[in-house]
């Protein structure tokens, strides 16, 4: 791994202790371990962002609405409309 970028940070002597005794059990660097922790918490933090959660309730209508044919609203039909008209099927 070719590492160019830097990042620096402060800590609380307790919280340096912490890191280095859990680094030491992992048998790597402290600098290994955070690395690996950072980005183990970076990856979970990014999944939950992106992950959809829903009530019961939200997740009925939203299953209800997947089972229903889809009905175009006035707009949608208009705009259906206006395409057909302008595009010639070969």
């Amino acid at each position: 791994m070719t590492t160019t970028d830097r990042l620096d940070l402060k800590l609380s002597s307790t919280d340096k202790q912490l890191l280095q005794q859990a680094a030491a059990i992992e048998g790597i660097s402290v600098a290994a371990f955070v690395r690996c922790a950072a980005k183990q918490r970076a990856a979970e933090a990014i999944q939950l962002n992106r992950a959809l959660s829903l009530s019961s309730r939200d997740y009925e209508a939203f299953h209800a609405a997947l089972a229903e044919p889809f009905r175009p609203n006035e707009a949608m039909s208009h705009a259906l409309t206006q395409v057909g008209a302008r595009v010639q099927r070969v």
